[in-house]
């Protein structure tokens, strides 16, 4: 069951446009509405002190998770606890620090805890190690597109 959850948020995290994930509360984390409201929230030209093509990309990829705290200067997002809709006794919280300004792969650095909830208390657990990794490489991803969508307006 562990394993099956920690894929599914893997999934959900990788996967864009897909409706058919499952996600962690009522908002879909791959609708082009999330994607289009963190577009809007957030022009590329407004954002300092990091790369702003990381910072875009990582509040969107998160945007299905309620936000803790988000600092644009430090580069730090930091989201609430959450849990899936089916499963209530498992949450995720997930932490994004993006250290340059530089758009490179060593610039992002992603952390998941995870918590179960054992004789009413909620006890932390190790979630999969390939989560954080899987969560960072899709941040880049769609980094490396927001760049190429500016480079290709700048040509126009």
């Amino acid at each position: 069951m562990r394993k099956q959850l920690s894929s599914v948020l893997a999934a959900m995290l990788m996967v864009s446009g897909c409706s058919q994930l499952p996600s962690m509360s009522s908002l879909n984390p791959f609708s082009d509405d999330a994607a289009a409201e963190v577009e809007k929230e957030a022009p590329v030209e407004e954002i300092v002190g990091v790369n702003p093509y990381l910072w875009q990309a990582a509040l969107g990829k998160l945007a299905f998770m309620p936000l803790a705290s988000a600092d644009s200067a430090g580069g730090v997002i930091i989201t609430d606890w959450a849990a899936m809709d089916d499963i209530q006794n498992e949450q995720f919280k997930i932490t994004v620090n993006i250290l340059s300004r530089n758009l490179r792969a060593d610039c992002l650095k992603v952390a998941v805890f995870k918590r179960v909830l054992r004789d009413g208390a909620w006890v932390n657990e190790t979630p999969d190690k390939r989560l954080s990794g899987e969560i960072e490489n899709a941040i880049l991803t769609q980094a490396r597109k927001l760049y190429r969508r500016d480079l290709a307006a700048r040509e126009e």
